[in-house]
């Protein structure tokens, strides 16, 4: 229906997703303010996997019936079905499927999002795209299991793309099941091992668990590209960390060796170092790294204070003997 007049002095519109009943959703245009209901568009949902044989509109399977196949559930045929998916489409200038989806999702139309995302993969020429968008409005939608689940299907299907992989870690990582991220995370790194976001994404999983051994192991993978670097040394530094706190200092020192030639250009491995020999009472360490962090911050004022007071001292400079 169209909209009705503002219901309040200053009305703020915004749409939301409402349950109809187990087969249909609908996009709603409320006031933010009151709660009053503008506008309210129902579409039946399709809420199975989009697999050949299944109506675009309401995922039913398509049966044949007087020569012509149609959705058992909402009786399109599949002419009828792509028909009214275009249809819809005609909301975005393209009159594409999975523009006017993408298009629909920025403006808070998930239901109409969805049911056009799904139509790409079923009619369109770019059903990976459409497959994550799918996936991607699920989760959004509240469907966090059903998301996952579509996910892993797709996963194992020929030909799914090897990003997939990546999209279960993340739902899976949403939905707190750690290990199940990991083992997401490393099926897709045995196709293809070049992935050195997912060694990130990996080294912060085991972190958070504490397993600093395999957080170590992943860091030291990802330092070797240098978009990733930054991450990687991020993780190496907060093992690094834990263990000194707990006062273990060789593995405290084994984990900044992760980083290599790295420690001598970053200034928090550098303290880091400088710290654990002073813990060590190793002077002639402590003095090579605090020159070092001095050099890579200038104005830190406890390293430059740590380091002035030991060239105080005789012994270690010419001028201070």
């Amino acid at each position: 229906m169209s909209q009705s007049s503002p219901c309040c002095p200053e009305m703020e519109t915004l749409w939301a997703q409402q349950t109809v009943d187990p087969q249909h959703l609908a996009d709603v245009l409320a006031c933010a303010a009151c709660g009053h209901v503008h506008r309210t568009e129902k579409y039946a949902v399709p809420l199975r996997f989009p697999r050949p044989g299944r109506c675009a509109n309401c995922a039913g399977d398509q049966v044949e019936a007087d020569a012509v196949y149609r959705c058992s559930s909402c009786g399109k045929s599949a002419q009828e079905d792509k028909q009214y998916h275009d249809r819809l489409a005609q909301i975005h200038p393209s009159k594409q499927y999975l523009a006017a989806a993408g298009a629909l999702n920025e403006s808070g139309r998930t239901v109409l999002a969805l049911k056009l995302a799904t139509a790409e993969i079923m009619f369109g020429e770019d059903p990976a795209s459409a497959m994550f968008l799918r996936i991607t409005l699920l989760s959004a939608m509240g469907l966090l299991d059903r998301a996952l689940d579509e996910a892993l299907e797709w996963s194992d299907l020929q030909g799914a793309p090897v990003e997939v992989h990546g999209l279960i870690a993340q739902l899976e990582a949403e939905s707190g099941n750690l290990p199940g991220a990991i083992h997401a995370l490393e099926r897709g790194l045995k196709a293809d091992h070049e992935r050195w976001e997912w060694y990130c994404d990996l080294a912060e999983i085991h972190l958070e668990g504490d397993d600093r051994g395999n957080a170590l192991r992943m860091a030291a993978k990802a330092i070797k590209n240098p978009e990733t670097r930054k991450r990687a040394l991020a993780v190496v530094l907060d093992v690094g960390e834990r263990y000194y706190a707990a006062a273990m200092y060789a593995e405290a020192l084994s984990a900044c060796s992760t980083a290599h030639d790295l420690q001598e250009s970053t200034f928090a491995l550098a303290w880091l170092r400088a710290r654990i020999a002073s813990s060590q009472g190793d002077t002639q360490y402590l003095v090579k790294w605090l020159e070092i962090a001095v050099s890579l911050d200038p104005d830190h004022p406890e390293a430059h204070h740590m380091l002035e007071s030991y060239r105080k001292k005789g012994g270690w400079f010419p001028w201070g003997r």
